[in-house]
């Protein structure tokens, strides 16, 4: 094992919580009834979003569903180190984990983290910089976090730190000390028992992209493989998550509250050659787009947009698209179309314009066989949130620079190892 340097590299496994390498797998399942559920989740984690809730100076409001996550990531907390599988969450800052001893907890299938058997385990001074982000003092001087989430699941417990280690696929294994985390005592909801808990990867300070900020310079990535790959998808950080090649487009990420969410600019979308202005969802005002009116989050599958500039969309891909329109049985789509019988479903090209940076929309998840022979619109609309979700991420390289402020775009095959570096 090696201490981390300034600025190392880490790669690793991310685990799509649908696909055979999840331990929460469910191999009588149908492809199609696992692409239900994440849809599903995926509305119910964009109604919880909520960037109106007031900021508390003793708990932190996750905003998120705590079943929404979509990928899990593998780390190892305290010396000697223990194992942790919890959701990876851009939506989310604290990390943390459940803690012995536990007196409210839910079911998993991994030991719950012991504290009294890690060198390293400190818990947090009430006095620290720490506790003031997150936490509330007991009559011991310890800080004490509480997180809630918007389906009224919630973790409680100590605000603490550790050495976290990251088994990094190129390298031997990553050392990080004084981590700080929640050690949760208290947690129910809706959160799975084959997870330990949530890996904050969020803009908040408390994230672990921030607090690892002297080794990785604020910057991490992500390759996210399309949902039928065997391939795992991955997740680097420091020098792994450099977006390097001629076809990079990069999009400045705007500061706006809450410091969590990682918003853009997105200032409208083509079908085929013909553009649609974002802010002719207003179509009366002259004014520019607004900064930051959509967040990009991994969490979600789907990608919401305005409902009015949604219908603009949908208008314009039924005028050109040759096909029978049907209705799937779920009802959680506007347009969908039957497979055609030469087997071929074809659709114009949608390009998303972000600020500086056009990113193409691949037909293979903007029309997406949601039942057997029924294609639909994986872009909805939304009475409020706007939301980049996963789907049409994947198969880009997508580079967080925090120090930079900026969101970098490189379309590559994700289903190919390459040290997490694209050339």
């Amino acid at each position: 094992m090696i201490e981390a340097k300034k600025h190392d590299g880490i790669t690793l496994d991310l685990i799509h919580r649908d696909s055979p390498q999840s331990p929460s797998y469910n191999v009588s399942e149908t492809y199609f009834e696992r692409l239900n559920k994440a849809f599903h989740r995926s509305i119910s984690r964009k109604s919880s979003i909520s960037l109106l809730s007031s900021k508390s100076t003793n708990s932190i409001s996750a905003r998120v569903t705590a079943d929404g996550g979509e990928y899990l990531m593998k780390i190892r907390i305290g010396t000697p180190p223990v194992e942790i599988l919890a959701i990876a969450d851009t939506g989310s800052d604290l990390t943390w984990t459940q803690c012995k001893p536990c007196s409210r907890c839910y079911n998993q299938t991994a030991p719950l983290f012991d504290p009294e058997k890690t060198k390293t385990y400190r818990k947090v001074s009430c006095k620290s910089k720490q506790c003031s982000e997150v936490g509330s003092c007991d009559s011991s001087n310890n800080c004490k976090y509480q997180v809630s989430y918007g389906d009224r699941s919630f973790s409680m417990g100590d605000l603490a730190v550790d050495t976290f280690t990251f088994d990094s696929n190129y390298r031997k294994k990553v050392s990080l000390p004084k981590v700080a985390f929640g050690c949760g005592h208290q947690n129910e909801g809706t959160f799975k028992e084959t997870g330990s808990g949530i890996i904050g990867l969020g803009a908040g300070s408390l994230s672990i992209v921030k607090q690892l900020d002297k080794y990785i310079g604020g910057r991490f990535s992500y390759c996210l493989t399309f949902i039928d790959s065997n391939a795992s998808s991955r997740i680097s950080f420091g020098r792994d998550a450099i977006v390097r090649g001629r076809k990079v487009k990069s999009t400045p990420i705007v500061s706006k509250y809450p410091d969590t969410f990682y918003y853009l600019t997105l200032e409208g979308l083509s079908v085929g050659s013909e553009r649609l202005e974002y802010n002719s969802i207003n179509s009366n005002s002259k004014e520019s787009v607004e900064e930051g009116n959509i967040i990009i989050d991994s969490g979600t599958t789907l990608t919401f947009l305005p409902s009015e500039f949604y219908y603009k969309l949908e208008s314009k891909l039924v005028k050109a698209i040759r096909g029978k329109r049907v209705s799937e049985s779920q009802a959680n789509f506007g347009l969908c179309y039957a497979l055609p019988r030469n087997g071929k479903f074809n659709a114009p090209p949608i390009v998303a314009h972000f600020r500086g940076a056009d990113v193409e929309l691949r037909q293979e998840s903007t029309f997406l066989q949601v039942e057997k022979g029924v294609f639909c619109l994986t872009l909805v609309p939304s009475q409020d949130m706007a939301i980049f979700g996963n789907l049409h991420q994947m198969n880009y390289h997508i580079g967080y620079d925090l120090k930079n402020l900026k969101v970098s775009f490189l379309p590559i095959d994700c289903s190919k190892k390459s040290r997490g570096k694209s050339r």
